[in-house]
């Protein structure tokens, strides 16, 4: 016994090697083909957590929860799998169908949830199999909630069946009706086999009419037969409608067509594609055709035919939707096999473009083609005419030739675009696309660069221009980097538009430039991001605009944006949506008003506040309705000065037409043009061009001023009524006064405001009480009454007056000549009741006046705050 247990342990140690030997072959194997593991560990058995198979970039199969139990029969279990599609780019041309399945040894394989992607409307549902192999006999089971499938296969003698059941609106979501799959044959060597598959009462879920759908195929190696026949017309997406009006019966080797018999037709709101062949002859690979299209987006027609595996196509111009057509003078040879050649001497035509292809040659072999040729393009598009040309290759691998080139024209509006195809023609593939010339009137110089990198594609945006209204500066540039990310446009945080300093007429514009604060992402639901705007603001000869600060978020098709500029306290926010083709929103104003605003202007703001809303629309034209609303709000205009003004204005623009008209009055405290005038209240209604005033009241002298009416400017004069006018006040406007008054005046001014004149036509004005005159002893009265004995009696006797009539007429023209005419009829009470009659004329400049008094009235309020000083 001693002797014979050493060799026993020798073996089984040997063994033990050899197996770990293997098992760590197999492993590398494995893992050389793209066989990744985590977390492994052992719960009766070798446990995965998770796994893959990714023999490239793309992991085409994975799993959690993978445990392996017996090594005889193998059995194998995992929780999911999912199976990913992948486009490997591997050239598969010559792969070749085995003879059999495989010889494998005795296993067991579940998974309890597989995972398939979908393919275009076909979501498959979640899917449990079991496999089994046993004695080599296959057996595979593929179920979900309402589907059944299984297939069998005897390796021995190549036998093999597949018969499945199940419900449509498991695969297609938006279907009802029932599927069902039968099928057998033999593959052993060249396989042979029928198959069957009917749809039952199938039809989308939102249409009444259903149909029942049969077809059949049989096929020996590469010889296949197809027929199909449909009951009634099936609905395929809610537009589209398929019929078979006579059963297809189609037969074959590969890919190319030997018979055919039947119809075919798609109707559909675009019109209707009808599609007929027939072979008459079942001895011989021939047969003929026609395609026909004809509706309201549709037209044409397509004669064919097909022999020796060879289809032609007939001369033929086709309309097709979108405004898309295609037309060929000569006959198109179309070889039905996996490798051949074929010209294609074809013209596309979309809107008023036709882009011809002429030479144009294709080849193909297996899922490998190269198109060779040349194409020019020429036509109209959004105004622009098009001429556009290229000679080259395009294969499945890249592009290869002379540079892509497009002229395009509209008015004095050029545009040359270049695209040199040096880095297209492998991957990793690039370019540099180019464009140069002048875009509405402004000089454009620009490029596109892209290159093919691990995560996605990826490039440069860059364009210079100038703006033509400067005079000297205001060069633009544009730098954006930018990158694909899943489906979607990512500009870079930093993508900046700047323009540079520039000088227009006198007035310095400081730069501006906007910064993508952030990433910034452009796709088919909007963009996504923050801006920010940066204006060094403008500067005249006497008046600046500060700096303004902006910023902007994006949120999918909506935006909002606030502009501020601190040293004025204002603010502006704006927000923006799409909707369709149109941009609107709605927009708000808040500043105060200050002397900076006005610097250098001839209004001036002094105090108060300036606030706005509204909302705004971007169609075919911008049009925008808001208000504006003054609070407390001081202003000046030279020597005119209005205080306390109050108000709201309503505003309309559309197409560069603009409105105004006042919500209730617009009023202020005081305004004062050398005499003040308050609690002036009236209505705004304007175009910017002409501005109707009404209901306009006032206070003025003690009395008060009406006017139903007042235009600026005013074709002819409107009338002004003034009342109880208060002579006293009128007399202090002289200072120190010439002579003392008492008593009211009233009457009407005609008055017409022109745009930098006034004109008084006919004014009159009565007492509206009995009028007291009082000249005082001042030494210019004595000197005049010592010079002249007649002017001596005419001032004792208008020295002191009762006046019981007072007229006056009064005309003013254009350049403020005042001409009066007054008639004074009174007694004298210190002479026995002298009656006296007393007419007098003036003439005098009423803007020098007004404007000697309002500077004469400064003078003395500065006077009087220097001495209180």
């Amino acid at each position: 016994m001693v002797r014979f247990f050493p060799p026993v342990f020798r073996g089984l140690g040997y063994a033990l090697l050899l197996v770990l030997l293997v098992a760590l072959v197999v492993a590398g194997w494995l893992y050389s083909q793209g066989l990744r593991v985590g977390k492994p560990g052992w719960d009766n058995g070798l446990t995965l957590a998770h796994w893959r198979w990714q023999p490239d970039d793309c992991a085409p199969l994975a799993g959690d929860d993978l445990v392996l139990r017996d090594l005889f029969p193998l059995t194998v279990h995992t929780r999911t799998v999912t199976v990913t599609a992948c486009d490997s780019g591997a050239d598969d041309d010559s792969v070749v169908m085995p003879d059999s399945l495989p010889w494998t040894p005795p296993f067991a394989l579940s998974i309890d949830t597989l995972l398939l992607p979908g393919m275009g409307e076909v979501t498959p549902p979640p899917l449990q199999v079991t496999a089994r192999q046993q004695q080599q006999h296959w057996s595979v089971k593929v179920e979900s909630t309402a589907s059944h499938l299984q297939a069998e296969y005897e390796r021995d003698d190549g036998q093999w069946s597949l018969h499945g059941n199940g419900g449509l609106n498991e695969w297609l979501t938006d279907w009802q009706g029932t599927w069902q799959l039968e099928g057998d044959g033999v593959w052993q060597g060249q396989p042979a086999g029928a198959l069957s598959a009917t749809l039952q009462d199938a039809g989308l879920q939102s249409q009444l009419q259903k149909a029942d759908l049969a077809m059949t195929a049989s096929f020996t190696g590469a010889q296949w037969q197809a027929d199909m026949s449909l009951t009634e017309p099936l609905t395929l997406n809610g537009q589209w409608q398929l019929a078979i009006p006579e059963p297809l019966s189609l037969q074959g080797q590969g890919i190319a067509l030997s018979q055919a018999r039947g119809q075919l037709q798609l109707q559909g709101p675009q019109g209707q594609v009808h599609v007929s062949a027939s072979s008459n002859d079942s001895t011989v690979e021939q047969g003929a055709g026609q395609v026909t299209l004809q509706g309201p987006q549709l037209d044409g027609q397509v004669d064919f035919h097909w022999q020796d595996r060879v289809l032609t196509l007939s001369p033929a111009s086709l309309t097709l939707p979108e405004k898309l057509s295609a037309r060929w003078q000569q006959p198109l040879s179309v070889p039905m096999t996996l490798e051949g050649a074929t010209a294609l001497p074809v013209v596309l035509g979309y809107q008023d473009l036709r882009l011809q292809a002429s030479p144009s040659r294709l080849q193909w072999q297996g899922k490998h083609w190269q198109w060779q040729g040349a194409l020019a393009l020429q036509g109209r598009w959004q105004g622009y005419r098009l001429d556009g040309h290229w000679q080259g290759q395009a294969a499945s691998d890249g592009l290869e030739g002379k540079p892509i080139t497009l002229d395009a024209r509209n008015g004095d509006d050029h545009l040359a675009f270049r695209l040199p195809l040096d880095s297209l023609h492998r991957a990793p593939y690039g370019g540099k696309a180019t464009v140069k010339g002048r875009y509405a009137g402004y000089p454009l110089n620009g490029s596109l660069s892209f290159r093919q990198a691990d995560n996605g594609w990826q490039g440069m945006l860059s364009a210079t221009s100038s703006i033509p209204d400067y005079d000297r500066g205001g060069d633009a540039s544009l730098q954006v980097p930018w990158r694909l990310k899943d489906s979607a446009v990512v500009l870079a945080d930093g993508s900046r538009l700047t323009i540079s300093e520039g000088l227009v007429k006198q007035v310095l514009l400081r730069p501006l430039t906007v910064t993508a604060r952030g990433p910034v992402t452009v796709s088919s639901a909007g963009a996504n991001g923050r801006v920010k705007m940066h204006s060094g603001g403008l500067l005249a000869a006497r008046w600046r605009l500060p700096v303004v600060e902006g910023s902007a978020r994006l949120s999918g098709k909506k935006a909002t944006a606030t502009l501020t500029i601190v040293d004025w306290q204002s603010e502006f926010t704006a927000d923006a949506s799409l909707s369709g083709e149109a941009l609107h929103g709605s927009f708000h104003l808040d500043s105060q008003l200050m002397p900076a605003m006005g610097q250098g202007l001839a209004m001036t703001p002094q105090q108060g506040t300036l606030s706005g809303k509204g909302n705004w629309q971007w169609r075919d034209t911008v049009s925008a309705r808001g208000t504006l609303s003054l609070a407390d709000t001081g202003v000046d205009w030279g020597s005119v000065t209005a205080r306390g003004i109050q108000g709201t204005m309503e505003g309309h623009y559309r197409d560069g037409a603009v409105s105004l008209k006042s919500q209730g009055p617009v009023t202020a405290k005081v305004l004062d043009i050398g005499t003040p005038i308050t609690g002036l209240s009236l209505r705004v209604d304007s175009d910017l061009a002409r501005w109707q005033l009404s209901d306009i009241k006032a206070d003025l002298l003690g009395g008060s001023l009406r006017a139903p009416a007042l235009d600026w400017p005013s074709p002819r004069p409107q009338p002004v009524v003034i009342t109880r006018i208060d002579l006293e006040q009128v007399a202090a406007l002289q200072k120190p006064p010439a002579v003392f008054l008492d008593g009211r005046v009233g009457g009407y001014v005609p008055l017409q405001l022109g745009r930098d004149f006034l004109v008084v036509e006919g004014a009159r004005l009565a007492n509206e009480e009995t009028l007291s005159l009082r000249i005082p002893p001042s030494s210019s009265v004595q000197s005049m009454a010592s010079s002249n004995q007649a002017v001596k009696l005419a001032l004792e006797s208008l020295s002191v007056l009762t006046i019981p009539d007072f007229q006056a007429r009064m005309n003013m023209d254009k350049d403020g000549w005042l001409e009066a005419a007054v008639t004074i009829k009174g007694i004298n009470p210190q002479r026995n009741n002298l009656p006296v009659v007393f007419n007098y004329t003036h003439r005098e400049n009423m803007l020098v006046l007004m404007r000697s008094l309002r500077i004469g009235d400064d003078i003395t309020e500065k006077l009087r705050t220097e001495r209180a000083q």
